[in-house]
């Protein structure tokens, strides 16, 4: 038996996928209306800040008992730590912007909360910080 002895090309195992199963390489195209959520829980967390601002401001009062016979460590780390966090919460006050405009409506959401649980963290440590204390 003879075979031809032209070129041998082998055979396609199987056909390369369509392009449009792909999306495109570029940059992802902003949601519609993704601005509702970060500007609600900014709306939000903005009067609890303040409130959080003033009774951190007024805190210590709560130290004026305290004496080199008596000392308010808790008290004092309470404070120190409410700061840390209230600072925080007004950090965070521009991740809700830049998260939420390329994330799922949830992600959004979610990540608008930050600012506000984090404030409400602050005005937790400093009131259980002033009773134990």
């Amino acid at each position: 038996m003879i075979t031809p002895a032209g070129p041998q090309v082998p055979a396609q195992a199987s056909p390369s996928p369509p392009a449009a199963a792909f999306p495109p390489a570029g940059p992802a195209r902003p949601r519609r209306k993704w601005w509702i959520a970060p500007l609600a829980g900014v709306l939000v967390a903005l009067p609890v800040q303040l409130v959080a601002a003033f009774l951190l401001l007024m805190s210590p009062m709560a130290l004026d008992s305290c004496s080199a016979a008596s000392p308010c460590g808790r008290t004092e780390a309470a404070i120190g730590a409410s700061l840390v966090l209230l600072l925080l919460a007004v950090l965070s006050l521009g991740v809700p912007w830049w998260r939420a405009r390329r994330k799922s409506l949830g992600a959004g959401i979610g990540v608008s909360l930050i600012p506000l649980g984090l404030t409400l963290a602050s005005i937790g440590t400093l009131l259980v910080g002033i009773v134990l204390g």
